[in-house]
C-alpha cells in the first residue's frame, strides 16, 4: 500500500511539473515572439493609411484537423478564453492532454489500493488540477488588474488633462503601470498603433479582461466619445467610484470575518477529526481503508465534505 501512494505522488507531482515545464517554455517562446514585435513597432512609422487587421493565434490544437474539432466543442472554448485570460501560453490541446495523462495515472495508482468509487474520485480530481492551475491564475491576475485599475485611470486622467493625446496617454500607463495592467494596455496600444480603431481596440481589452469596473470605464469612453465631454474628469470620477466600491467590500469583508473563520473551523474540523482519531486509535480508522465499505463511506464523506465548503463559501460571497 506505501509503495502504491509512492507511485500515485510521483506520477501525480511529474505531470504537474511537465505542465508548469510546457507553460514556461512557451513563456519565453511568447516573450521572444513580443519583443521582435515591439521592436518593429519602435522602428516602423507612427501612421498607417490602411486598416491593419489585428488577429491572434486562435490555434486550439496542434494540427488543423484538430483544431476543428475541439474548437466545435463549447467546454474547450471556455477553456481557451480562461487560458487567454490567464495569460498562460499553452494550448487547449496540451492542457486536456495534462489533465487526461493525470487523471489516468491517479485513476490507475488508486485503484491498486482503493475501490473503483473513490479511485474514479481521485482521478477526476487529478484530472482537474491542471485546470484549476490554469483557473486560479486567471482569478488572481483578474484580482491584480482590477486593484491597479485605479490608479491607471488616475495616470490617464492627469495625462489627458496636460494635454496628451489618447493614445500617447494609453502608452504612459504601459510605459509606467506594472504588470498585468501595464502589459494589456501596452497590447491596447499596440493593436492601435497597427491602424485598428480606438472603439475596437477597447472593446478587446474588455474581452481579454473580463471585469464589471473595465467594463464601466470603456463604456464611459465610448459615450464621450460619441457626446463630448470632459474625458480627464469622467475618469477620475470613474476612479472614485471603484475607490468606492473597494472600499464598500473592505467593509464588508471586515464584518464578516467571525464567519468566514467559523467557516473555515467547520471545512477543517472534519479531517482534524480523522488525524486525531488515526493517532489515537489507528485500527479504529483502519475499516475505512481496508473495507469495502468503509471506502464508499469515505467516498460520500469527501464529498459531502466538498458540497459543505462549496456552500459555505456561496453563503459568505457578497457582492458590491
Amino acid at each position: 500500500m506505501l509503495l502504491s501512494t509512492i507511485i500515485f505522488l510521483f506520477f501525480l507531482f511529474l505531470t504537474y511539473a511537465l505542465f508548469l515545464l510546457a507553460s514556461r517554455k512557451a513563456d519565453a517562446r511568447h516573450a521572444r515572439l513580443q519583443q521582435r514585435v515591439t521592436e518593429a513597432l519602435e522602428g516602423s512609422s507612427s501612421s498607417f493609411g490602411d486598416i491593419v487587421e489585428i488577429s491572434r493565434d486562435d490555434s486550439i490544437g496542434g494540427n488543423p484537423t484538430l483544431n476543428r474539432l475541439l474548437s466545435s466543442l463549447d467546454f474547450v472554448q471556455r477553456v481557451d478564453r480562461m487560458i487567454q485570460q490567464a495569460d498562460v501560453n499553452i494550448t487547449v490541446s496540451r492542457l486536456l492532454a495534462f489533465s487526461a495523462v493525470a487523471g489516468l495515472l491517479a485513476g490507475l495508482a488508486a485503484y491498486t489500493m482503493l475501490n473503483i468509487v473513490p479511485a474514479f474520485l481521485l482521478s477526476v480530481l487529478a484530472a482537474s488540477l491542471p485546470i484549476f492551475h490554469v483557473a486560479r491564475t486567471r482569478s488572481k491576475r483578474l484580482r491584480t488588474f482590477n486593484a491597479q485599475l485605479p490608479d491607471t485611470l488616475d495616470l490617464l486622467s492627469r495625462s489627458l488633462a496636460v494635454g496628451h493625446a489618447f493614445s500617447e496617454s494609453l502608452n504612459q500607463v504601459a510605459s509606467e503601470m506594472p504588470d498585468p495592467i501595464a502589459k494589456e494596455f501596452r497590447v491596447t496600444f499596440e493593436e492601435q498603433k497597427l491602424g485598428l480603431s480606438t472603439k475596437m481596440a477597447l472593446d478587446r481589452l474588455t474581452e481579454r479582461v473580463p471585469l464589471l469596473d473595465l467594463r464601466l470605464c470603456v463604456t464611459a469612453m465610448h459615450i464621450q466619445r460619441e457626446t463630448g465631454g470632459n474625458l480627464a474628469e469622467i475618469l477620475e470620477r470613474v476612479s472614485h467610484t471603484i475607490r468606492e466600491r473597494f472600499r464598500i467590500m473592505e467593509d464588508f469583508r471586515t464584518m464578516t470575518t467571525a464567519s468566514r473563520a467559523s467557516g473555515w473551523i467547520l471545512c477543517a474540523l472534519p479531517f482534524a477529526l480523522v488525524f486525531v482519531m488515526t493517532v489515537i486509535n489507528p485500527s479504529y480508522m483502519s475499516v475505512l481503508v481496508h473495507d469495502q465499505r468503509g471506502h464508499y463511506v469515505l467516498t460520500f464523506a469527501i464529498v459531502w465534505q466538498i458540497f459543505g465548503m462549496l456552500l459555505i463559501k456561496k453563503f459568505l460571497s457578497i457582492k458590491v
